[in-house]
């Protein structure tokens, strides 16, 4: 059956994908019917292999050299640009075949990598379908900008700016907002712990468990009145070691390793620490949970940590901090407070809203090839 929808997104770091099945679901819920792709199965495994290990060292290893060639890279053009496209275009070429083979009526892609071989083949109308590519951060690096997208779902004014500073036509941009789980927009605003009712803490290392873990739960040591659980993500080994360290360090926690039901784990807490990833962000803002975030890299994690701060959503922490700051905003029953200013931070239904836009796309285009 030809779909509706080819949703694609790129497995580096765990946001792109939580976008595109937010996407999905949201898509399904009115009748549509969706294919969801991973960009690195349409490519030799090597390659995805190369790229994911690449992305991770720089996050973890080494963050201020990714994040000096995160800026350094933040531009059009280049004499290294053209070898790079090109060698996009050879090794993910598999994506362009699929895609056309499905004939969807439109196609969203949630990272900046199908949009170079999807947006050339869209300029040289081989894809008569109609290209969207959503920003999944609270800034918009060059690499976004990509010629043949026919329109780009952003997160905030911020990032529409920015779009267009690299040479996107402002009628190309919408704000849409980022898109997340319908799940997390209905979780109850956050309410003070009561006398005698304990702080509750989530932890979370994100999909691929990137994370000064260890610094983090010790810094709840000897810390009374909070209820804290830890969710490892799909770090290797990450239960049993968390789980050791958080011993070693005499405090207590519930460790758990990759959570499916999200939205049930940040329901329960009064605050959520982590990355400052933008699906995290926008999960956390939207839920209406108070952010303390840590271990942000620079880059696009900076950006998406100034949304939580500025805004009043949050702190950005150290490691060792990260327990007396939550002991202390539990003291001074900020959670409240917090929350509700966190939900003004984001664009409510967002995943409707980017569907929306890709409607009126696939419409006036089908119109266009009628005509």
């Amino acid at each position: 059956m030809r779909p509706d929808l080819v949703i694609v997104f790129t497995p580096v770091g765990g946001g792109h994908k939580a976008a595109a099945l937010a996407t999905a679901e949201a898509a399904r819920a009115r009748g549509l019917e969706v294919l969801v792709l991973d960009l690195f199965e349409h490519a030799a495994r090597v390659v995805g292999d190369t790229y994911k290990a690449a992305h991770l060292a720089g996050q973890s290893a080494a963050p201020e050299l990714y994040g000096s060639a995160y800026f350094a890279a933040n531009r059009r053009g280049g004499a290294f640009e053209p070898v790079r496209r090109g060698f996009d275009h050879v090794v993910f070429a598999g994506l362009e075949r699929r895609v056309r083979e499905l004939a969807p009526r439109a196609v969203v892609a949630t990272h900046h990598l199908p949009l170079v071989v999807l947006g050339r083949a869209r300029r040289r109308k081989v894809l008569r379908a109609p290209l969207v590519g959503v920003v999944t951060d609270y800034t918009a690096h060059a690499c976004w900008a990509e010629k043949g997208v026919d329109a780009f779902a952003v997160g905030c004014e911020l990032a529409r700016e920015e779009l267009i500073g690299h040479g996107v036509l402002p009628r190309r941009i919408t704000l849409t907002g980022i898109p997340i789980r319908r799940a997390f927009e209905d979780i109850p605003d956050v309410v003070n712990p009561r006398r005698g009712e304990p702080t509750r803490v989530l932890i979370t290392s994100g999909g691929f468990g990137v994370g000064p873990m260890r610094e983090i739960v010790r810094s709840f040591t000897g810390l009374r009145e909070l209820s804290v659980t830890i969710v490892c993500g799909a770090m290797r080994g990450g239960v049993k070691r968390v789980t050791r360290e958080a011993e070693e360090a005499g405090v207590v926690a519930r460790v758990v390793g990759f959570e499916k039901d999200m939205p049930r784990r940040v329901a329960e807490a009064h605050v959520v620490v982590g990355k400052a990833g933008g699906l995290t962000v926008s999960e956390s803002l939207a839920a209406g949970r108070p952010m303390i975030t840590v271990g942000t890299v620079p880059g696009n994690e900076s950006y998406n940590e100034r949304l939580v701060v500025q805004g009043g959503a949050g702190w950005a922490a150290v490691p060792s901090e990260v327990g007396p700051l939550v002991a202390a905003l539990g003291e001074r029953k900020l959670f409240e407070v917090m929350g509700k200013g966190a939900r003004q931070l984001v664009v409510p239904h967002a995943a409707e809203r980017l569907l929306a836009l890709v409607e009126r796309l696939a419409v006036s285009s089908e119109r266009r090839r009628v005509a």
